[in-house]
């Protein structure tokens, strides 16, 4: 009984693992997208629950073609020729660390699409 909630347990939380940044092709931003903005990068740190609220906001101000969800852990959005605004979740949630999320995120400020094409 116990290996069965084990391989349960595992099965659930293997999907999440790859929010957490680590090495993950999908989830980490392709290398040309992969390095510091250069521009003016404006960063806030929310609660999850007010992750979902700001990032609504900040796609509808931006025309982002993106949807926020009660899940999200960020977002990003191109403010301007040479300047961009994330938002990052406070602390880990769903095994999703803020550093890694601020890595995924300052990708898209990058230029790497919100589809996260390779």
């Amino acid at each position: 009984m116990f290996k069965r909630f084990f391989l349960l347990v595992v099965l659930f939380l293997s999907p999440s693992l790859a929010m957490a940044g680590k090495n993950d092709a999908e989830w980490n931003p392709p290398a040309r997208y992969d390095h510091s903005f250069s521009g003016k990068l404006t960063m806030r740190y929310l609660t999850q629950k007010q992750v979902v609220t700001a990032c609504a906001k900040l796609f509808a101000a931006h025309k982002v073609g993106a949807k926020s969800t009660f899940t999200q852990r960020g977002c990003a959005a191109i403010t301007g020729k040479t300047s961009c605004t994330v938002i990052v979740i406070d602390k880990t949630f769903g095994l999703a660390i803020p550093k890694a999320v601020l890595r995924h995120e300052i990708g898209h400020c990058n230029g790497w699409s919100a589809s996260h094409p390779d």
